[in-house]
C-alpha cells in the first residue's frame, strides 16, 4: 500500500498541461505581446510625428529671424536716411552703389539662377529671394582724418572687428561715404582703417566730425538652394562672407512686399505685391514692408500618405515621386517693417 500511494502521487506530480490549456496560454501569450508591440509601435510614430514638428518649428524660428533681422535693416545708412542723405561709393566692384532702388530688391522666377559676389551662378530649384543692402551692426565713432582728401580714418577702437576687405560706411547725419577697407592697424588705442586706392576708386565726399561713425556694410541675399545632402535648405551669400547655408529642409519662400502707393508717401503700406509687380512699377524705393511665407518639411518620411496643404494661394498635394510626398508640412508667415523708411 505504501508503495502503490507514492506511486499515486508521483503521478500525479507528472502530470502537465492538456494541449486545450497550452493554446489557451499561447493565445493569451501572443495578445500580451500583440498589445505592446502595437503601443511601442504607436508610442514610437507619436515620438516622430512630434520630434519632426519641433525640429520645423525650430529650423523655421532661426531661418525666419535670420531674414526679418537683415529686411528690417535694409538701406540703413546712419543716423540719415536714403531719402535725405548725400550716398557716395567709392569701393570698386562688385561693391554696389547704395541707392533706394537696390536697399531691398526681390526675385519671383522659380528655378531662375543668381550670381553671387564672386561670380559663381548658383541654381534655386523654388522658391523667391530677396536682397537686402544697408549697414549692419553698431557704429563706431571717429577721432581724426576727418577731411575727405585723407586716405584712411581713424576711429575709437574696434568692437566690432573691423578688418582688411570689409566694406565699411563713414556717416554723418547728411552725407556717407562706402568704401572697402585695405589695412586696420591700431597704436595708442587709435585704429587707423585704410582705402587706398587698389580697393577704392575717388575720394570721399563728405567732411565728418566725432560724433559720426563708421559701421560695416553688407548686401546680403537670401534663397532656395540644394545643399550637398541633395536637400532644399535656406542659403545666404553676402559681400564678405560668401554663400553659407543656414537651415536646412526650407522647401519653399514666398515674399510679397508692402508698396506705400498713397501720392502723399505715409509709410505706410497700401497694398502687397509680388517682386514682378513691384519691378515693374518701378517701386521698389516705396516698399515699405515685407510679408515672407516659409514652407518648411519634415526631416523624415513619418506619414502614411500625402499632406495636402495650401501655400501661395493654391492647394497642393506633393506627386507621387515627390521626395515631400511621406513629410509633414507646415507654414510660417511673418510681416516686418523697414525701419528706415516707416515714419
Amino acid at each position: 500500500m505504501k508503495t502503490q500511494s507514492s506511486r499515486q502521487i508521483f503521478d500525479r506530480r507528472q502530470r502537465g498541461f492538456s494541449l486545450i490549456e497550452l493554446m489557451v496560454a499561447v493565445t493569451l501569450g501572443f495578445i500580451v505581446v500583440g498589445a505592446v508591440g502595437y503601443l511601442f509601435l504607436g508610442s514610437r510614430q507619436s515620438f516622430r510625428t512630434t520630434d519632426n514638428l519641433s525640429r520645423m518649428q525650430e529650423n523655421a524660428r532661426f531661418a525666419l529671424e535670420s531674414i526679418t533681422r537683415d529686411v528690417r535693416m535694409a538701406g540703413y545708412v546712419g543716423c540719415g536716411s536714403l531719402q535725405s542723405m548725400a550716398v557716395n561709393t567709392i569701393a570698386n566692384p562688385p561693391v554696389p552703389a547704395l541707392s533706394a532702388d537696390n536697399a531691398i530688391a526681390g526675385l519671383d522666377t522659380p528655378g531662375a539662377a543668381i550670381t553671387n559676389f564672386m561670380g559663381t551662378t548658383i541654381t534655386r530649384p523654388a522658391g523667391d529671394a530677396v536682397t537686402i543692402t544697408g549697414a549692419f551692426g553698431g557704429g563706431v565713432n571717429l577721432t581724426g582724418n576727418l577731411d575727405p582728401s585723407n586716405a584712411d580714418v581713424q576711429i575709437a577702437g574696434n568692437p566690432y572687428g573691423f578688418k582688411a576687405n570689409d566694406i565699411l560706411i563713414v556717416s554723418s547725419c547728411t552725407n556717407a561715404d562706402i568704401f572697402s577697407a585695405t589695412t586696420v592697424s591700431a597704436s595708442g588705442g587709435i585704429v587707423t582703417v585704410a582705402h587706398a586706392n587698389s580697393t577704392n576708386t575717388g575720394n570721399r565726399v563728405g567732411t565728418y566730425g566725432p560724433n559720426d561713425v563708421v559701421l560695416k556694410m553688407e548686401q546680403y541675399t537670401y534663397f532656395i538652394g540644394m545643399n550637398p545632402a541633395d536637400k532644399r535648405a535656406l542659403y545666404r551669400t553676402s559681400l564678405t562672407e560668401g554663400t553659407i547655408e543656414l537651415v536646412e529642409d526650407v522647401w519653399d519662400m514666398q515674399i510679397e512686399y508692402g508698396v506705400d502707393t498713397s501720392v502723399t508717401a505715409d509709410g505706410a503700406a497700401d497694398e502687397y505685391q509680388t517682386a514682378t509687380a513691384v519691378a515693374a512699377g518701378t517701386n521698389w524705393p516705396r516698399v515699405v514692408s515685407a510679408r515672407i511665407s516659409l514652407l518648411m518639411i519634415g526631416p523624415d518620411n513619418v506619414l502614411s500618405t500625402a499632406q495636402t496643404y495650401n501655400f501661395n494661394g493654391a492647394l497642393v498635394t506633393p506627386a507621387a515621386t515627390a521626395p515631400d510626398r511621406l513629410r509633414m508640412h507646415q507654414i510660417f508667415t511673418t510681416t516686418v517693417g523697414l525701419r528706415n523708411r516707416l515714419p
